[in-house]
């Protein structure tokens, strides 16, 4: 656990490492019922597993009003639980099979672009486990959308700093939304009390989540968006996706670049 939270240092979404969010997972956890099979819920058989965490979801098929309740029950348990790190769930399913034919929408609105200011394997921060994700330099205030349907499952609005040190990324407010092969969409320094969205939607490709900002591990207002894969061991890791813009399919988000979503 050392070795991996040193890892993850300095990076988007940092371990919390306060006795605090850890009382509360397991607080968390006694109140959740075991898992009906090893691979995790189903829409027929939707509930929050146990496990080293708190675990979502977990199969091909995406829970719904199940989960949903018990989420919004279980988050809504005690005030330091609603501040939990991303960290402290384990969400989707333990090394989804990501639908690579899936081409997503860009995480903005139509008729605009933003400038891409890392891609994949950009120097500053996109290396490691956050490789395969894009920052868009995008004035706070800008609305966020979906790049694919899903279930919000974990959100996080209370935040109103930023800053460039270790432990800033506890910060960052956010929008995570688990898809239907078991990844999760993620979307990384909304503004506060920006939420359009609550955990149990239902939401659709372009639907608008929130209002994007500067908060978190951030030096300047910007969206970071990434799909990600839950690795057996519980790390989190993001993955190649491509994007569907009027230029045509864009597999590799350059740096500079800006791109405007596909017309419907």
């Amino acid at each position: 656990m050392a070795k991996r939270t040193l890892q993850r240092k300095r990076r988007y979404r940092e371990v919390a490492g306060s006795g605090a969010w850890l009382y509360a997972a397991i607080v968390l956890l006694l109140l959740t019922p075991p898992a009906s099979s090893a691979d995790g819920c189903s829409a027929q058989d939707p509930c929050i597993v146990s496990g080293p965490a708190i675990e979502l979801g977990g199969a091909r098929d995406v829970p719904t009003t199940g989960l949903a309740a018990s989420l919004r029950d279980a988050i809504a348990l005690s005030d330091p639980a609603r501040h939990l790190p991303r960290e402290a769930f384990l969400i989707g399913a333990a090394n989804a099979d990501h639908d690579d034919s899936y081409s997503y929408r860009l995480p903005y609105g139509d008729d605009v672009s933003y400038e891409v200011l890392q891609g994949y394997g950009s120097k500053l921060s996109h290396r490691g486990s956050e490789y395969f994700t894009v920052d868009f330099r995008m004035p706070e205030g800008t609305l966020v959308h979906a790049a694919r349907d899903g279930v919000v499952v974990l959100v996080e609005q209370s935040f109103d700093r930023a800053c460039w040190a270790e432990g800033c990324g506890r910060y960052a407010n956010f929008v995570v939304i688990l898809h239907t092969d078991g990844t999760t969409g993620e979307y990384f320094h909304l503004a506060h009390d920006s939420l359009l969205v609550a955990v149990g939607d239902r939401v659709k490709r372009g639907q608008a989540l929130a209002r994007s900002g500067n908060t978190g591990y951030s030096t300047a207002p910007h969206l970071h968006f990434g799909v990600y894969r839950r690795e057996a061991l519980g790390n989190t890791r993001s993955v190649a996706v491509r994007f569907m813009t009027r230029e045509g399919v864009i597999n590799e988000p350059r740096p500079g670049a800006r791109y405007e979503n596909a017309r419907n």
